[in-house]
């Protein structure tokens, strides 16, 4: 038992080194390599599962006189969900990616890169340390790199890897410097010595804060928080399962699971509770209010999950662990699930625009014309929103019940925290049901030849479709939580009654243009995209300067003045008349005396 972390950690790194040495010629092979091995993987998780008791097993690393770094695991409630999440919801889009992707050039390098990527995140769950986790959070970053431009050849994929990788780094510079911070105050990087040296080392509270901020740098960037959100919805320029495994099971939910692993640190300083709090409310409700604006399937997904990881850092701000692990699970389902949905949609309709898959459809004809996708497109957007059934206390998903778990959390701070969170929420309820007026009520059918995916692509959305209803998720998870009364249901769905009217009578008429200041997204891109053309700008002048006046006319020329300068000099020393040379000798003389006479003084 205690060697199958080991195992599960060991196996999708495996995968890729075989897959990448071996198999690059086999595409088939390496798909159903890599995705075999995820497999066996879950299997092992589930597995652990049955026998839910903390472990934890390292070895030294790296040993120095004054530090010692190890490598281990350590094993627990919070890593087991998270390892259930990630191979589970994994090994489904791995499946669904051999359909999906089996047209299309370098398969075995995609799924090397997809085992790699399940390697590394499941390196930050395993890890027992800071140090540790950092290393693999960064792999996080890398691996999500190569995938998101897998499409190398286009140059908005490019770009999006790019500039992914590349935001990611801003908010981990500071993450690096907040875990060295906090290692010169208690002396170790494991996580449980950790907990018990915060218990009785005097820090500073103002030093606490700027180590909880730091850390949170870190997070900001993985899980896409303002200002470091630019980098999510590029993004969408990999392929659709690539979207899915980051968007729910993966590198966006790492920084959600770091949190809860240091909630323990991050509950000793309420200054730094409040900023991420505020965060992630601020980030709930402006990517929401965009995605509203988006007619682009995977964009509106994309700031959807923007919107969502706001609202789990909102919860992890006011102290409610349990709820917002609750909620990163829930969405993991149900996002996975509405990405490979969108994904069958976009392979069989041929475009990413919802306007034009309404039209292969015409309306309410695309539900018969593919049942199965429309069906989990419908199950992933009622979990999105969180409903319960008509006028009763039961939930119909169990993202109400991870909602409410949040608001419950705001009832002792003020009844205007809660208005305020509820208030931040109704952007989910309008960009979800204009998504699904769009596709299933809207447009005129073309008539375009269009029909359901085959099973490996079906298969994965039926699974996660059943795992976003109440009853099922509580069978298989009800030991990972503790669910809160479900108080504000017949309240939230009296509200959702009238914002679906509102929302079918606004949407069936003519749509109105963005308005500009929506359309550029707040200007954070375009402000990002003039400070780094400055600051390039700026570096490129400082460079030219250094190398035309310092190295050019300072050095090269400089020396080169410098040596005909003495050969002229010395030129005109050698005149050929004695009386000149008997000169020098006599003044070269008199000062070596004089300088003599001064040190014997």
């Amino acid at each position: 038992m205690a060697n199958l972390p080991w195992l599960i950690l060991g196996f999708p790194l495996l995968s890729a080194g075989v897959i990448a040495l071996g198999l690059r010629s086999k595409p088939a092979t390496a798909a159903w390599l890599a995705t075999l091995t995820l497999g066996v993987c879950f299997g092992f998780s589930m597995v652990l599962a049955q026998n839910p008791h903390s472990f934890e097993s390292s070895f030294t690393w790296i040993h120095l006189p004054l530090i010692q770094i190890e490598f281990g695991i350590l094993v627990n409630s919070l890593s087991l969900l998270m390892l259930l999440i990630v191979t589970g919801i994994g090994f489904l889009i791995f499946l669904y990616s051999i359909a999906y992707m089996k047209e299309e050039k370098g398969i075995p390098r995609y799924f090397a890169s997809l085992s790699f990527f399940a390697f590394s995140m499941l390196g930050v769950v395993l890890s027992n340390n800071l140090i540790q986790t950092f290393i693999f959070w960064e792999l996080v970053g890398l691996s999500s790199y190569l995938l998101i431009g897998f499409w190398f050849e286009k140059e908005t994929a490019a770009t999006a890897g790019k500039k992914a990788f590349l935001t990611t780094r801003v908010g981990d510079i500071g993450m690096m410097l907040g875990i060295l911070m906090l290692f010169v105050h208690t002396g170790t990087f494991n996580f449980g010595e950790l907990a018990l040296e915060l218990g009785h080392v005097q820090i500073l509270p103002h030093t606490m804060t700027a180590i909880c901020l730091l850390i949170f740098m870190g997070v900001m960037g993985k899980s896409a928080q303002m200002p470091l959100h630019v980098w999510l919805p590029d993004a969408m320029e990999g392929p659709t399962p690539v979207s899915a495994l980051i968007h729910a099971a993966t590198m966006v939910a790492a920084g959600v699971f770091l949190l809860a692993r240091l909630d323990f640190l991050f509950a000793i300083s309420p200054q730094a509770m409040t900023v991420i709090a505020w965060t992630g409310g601020t980030t709930l409700m402006l990517m929401g209010i965009l995605a509203f604006f988006q007619n682009d399937i995977k964009k509106i997904l994309a700031y959807s999950t923007l919107s969502q990881l706001g609202f789990m850092i909102l919860g992890m701000g006011l102290g409610e662990t349990n709820g917002s692990m609750l909620h990163l699970t829930v969405h993991a389902f149900f996002k996975a699930l509405l990405f490979l949905a969108a994904g069958s949609f976009i392979h069989a309709c041929h475009t990413q625009d919802i306007d034009e898959i309404a039209a292969y459809g015409g309306g309410l004809n695309l539900i018969k014309k593919m049942p199965l996708t429309s069906f989990g497109f419908i199950a992933g957007s009622i979990a999105m929103i969180g409903i319960g059934l008509p006028f009763i206390n039961i939930p119909l998903t169990t993202s109400v019940l991870s909602k409410d778990r949040i608001l419950e959390r705001l009832i002792p701070h003020s009844p205007w925290a809660l208005l305020l969170t509820t208030f931040f929420l109704l952007p989910t309820y309008f960009y979800t049901l204009r998504l699904l007026i769009k596709i299933f009520s809207g447009g005129k059918s073309t008539q375009k030849p269009v029909h359901e995916s085959g099973l490996r692509i079906s298969i994965p959305l039926l699974v996660l479709s059943f795992f976003c209803f109440d009853p099922i998720f509580k069978f298989f998870f009800s030991a990972y939580f503790t669910f809160p009364h479900d108080i504000h249901i017949p309240a939230t769905h009296g509200l959702i009654l009238i914002l679906t009217l509102l929302a079918y009578l606004v949407f069936k008429g003519k749509y109105s243009k963005t308005p500009s200041f929506f359309a550029m997204k707040y200007f954070f891109d375009a402000f990002y995209d003039s400070l780094i053309h400055r600051v390039q700008e700026n570096i490129a002048a400082a460079s030219d300067f250094f190398e035309r006046k310092i190295i050019v006319e300072g050095a090269a020329n400089g020396t080169a003045k410098f040596v005909t300068g003495t050969a002229t000099l010395l030129r005109k020393l050698q005149t050929g008349m004695v009386q000149s040379y008997v000169l020098i000798f006599v003044i070269g003389l008199v000062t070596l005396t004089f300088l003599m006479i001064s040190v014997l003084k």
